[in-house]
């Protein structure tokens, strides 16, 4: 989904966005004179905004667990949000198999190791469907991929919890996601390590 659309959807009647002209006209100040911001743009900013303020909260009030929960949980609920529930039944054996072929084919060889009776992926994302690259500095979450660097790393944990929504579904599996490193962490790539019993 493009990120004009999914801010449409998901940021719309955020609070801060919503108070705004409310503000403004009971305070009586006029909006400042100046170059007109488009509405896309302004829920996008604003929209930022809001995200870093909701992360300094949770570092600010949550125990490192429960943080780490709540992050997990909203990307398992993103991810389910733009790919439906999980099927009641688990994935058959070929298509496990296939899907691994296809990590093996976007990750490298090296990409996926066996470790005793361990599977070992280091999974990391490269580009969206827009072109845009880690590489380059971009976060791809819609709503991060232009923010500015200083939003808490804690937000990258909603991150391990899509991956492992990617791969659970997939594998029919529990699976552990370690965060090795990401672009809002200061790093040049966002790459998880992904580890399941064979």
């Amino acid at each position: 989904m493009h990120r004009k659309e999914f801010l449409k959807r998901s940021v719309g009647m955020c609070c801060g966005a919503g108070l705004v002209s409310f503000t403004s006209e009971v305070s009586g100040q006029d909006k400042p004179a100046g170059t007109p911001v488009s509405e896309c743009s302004h829920r996008v900013t604003q929209g930022q905004k809001v995200i870093r303020r909701l992360i300094n909260e949770l570092d600010s009030n949550l125990e490192p667990a429960m943080r780490e929960k709540i992050m997990q949980n909203c990307g398992r609920a993103c991810f389910e949000g733009a790919h439906g529930k999980r099927a009641a039944e688990p994935p058959k054996p070929e298509n496990v198999a296939k899907f691994m072929e296809g990590m093996k084919k976007y990750l490298g060889e090296e990409g996926i190791k066996q470790e005793g009776d361990q599977t070992i992926v280091f999974f990391k994302y490269t580009a969206n469907p827009r072109g845009l690259k880690v590489a380059d500095g971009y976060c791809l979450c819609p709503i991060l991929e232009d923010a500015p660097k200083d939003i808490s790393p804690t937000f990258c944990l909603c991150s391990v919890g899509y991956v492992r929504e990617i791969f659970e579904r997939q594998v029919g599996k529990a699976v552990q996601v370690e965060l090795l490193d990401s672009v809002l962490r200061g790093g040049k790539g966002c790459n998880f390590k992904v580890s399941f019993k064979a």
